[in-house]
């Protein structure tokens, strides 16, 4: 199976039973890793197909506190897939920045993907040294035709991982890779050993082989709500399957 696809799962979608099927599924098919999505009611960088998971996720009672939990419950189950949990700083600001990472860290989670936590704000100082406390990652997500100076900046604090968007927007839109992904790439490979995810829009083989080719590690998230949505767990993970195999 393949070992350089992260899936995208949303907690709690489409309901908690289902949702854990889903971890598991993605655990037993070899995918080098998951991120975990907590729902928020404003989810500024994803497109309709994951904002409504998001919805289905929160009207079903989940939150953040649940959401560590059924991590916890998926460890409890022999699932030790390195799990990346994404949040928005709202959330995250809410919950409070040490009890967040106290908590993903009791649960064996590798790292934190925070979409809207800009390099230059006091959160992200804050939360970075809470993160490297408690050992986890902090990710910054970057996007192409961002400045070199604000790239330099982020690759000064030396991150693990980098979460590079194929293009600007939000997820969900077609793959069609930046003309400057290329090149933000080469530029964060001045840095050894930092690993990149690529992520946004990537739905097929072609796409999975496109974006490894580039990068570290392929993301898929879209694809994978939409396969929940239209075939259950069980359909989501033979999709996943198809791609690896692609």
């Amino acid at each position: 199976m393949n070992k350089a696809l992260m899936c995208h799962v949303v907690a709690g979608f489409p309901d908690k039973p289902a949702c854990l099927e889903l971890l598991a599924g993605l655990h037993q098919a070899g995918v080098a890793a998951i991120e975990v999505q907590i729902p928020f009611s404003d989810p500024i960088a994803d497109g309709e197909t994951i904002m409504q998971a998001n919805d289905v996720a929160l009207e079903a009672g989940m939150t953040t506190a649940g959401s560590f939990k059924l991590i916890q419950d998926a460890r409890r189950q022999g699932i030790d897939t390195d799990i990346y949990v994404m949040s928005y700083l709202q959330k995250v600001r809410h919950f409070g920045l040490d009890d967040f990472c106290r908590q993903a860290a009791s649960c064996g989670v590798k790292g934190l993907i925070i979409p809207d936590l800009p390099y230059d704000s006091p959160e992200f100082d804050s939360l970075r040294g809470r993160a490297a406390r408690h050992k986890l990652e902090l990710v910054p997500v970057l996007s192409p035709g961002m400045p070199a100076s604000r790239l330099r900046a982020v690759l000064a604090f030396e991150p693990a991982s980098v979460y590079v968007t194929s293009q600007r927007g939000i997820t969900g839109n077609k793959y069609t890779p930046a003309e400057q992904l290329n090149q933000l790439v080469a530029d964060i490979r001045k840095q050894p050993k930092v690993k990149v995810m690529i992520g946004f829009g990537i739905t097929t083989p072609a796409d999975v082989a496109d974006a490894l080719s580039i990068g570290d590690m392929a993301v898929v998230g879209s694809a994978i709500v939409k396969a929940v949505q239209t075939a259950g767990p069980e359909g989501a993970i033979t999709y996943v399957k198809s791609l690896a195999a692609g």
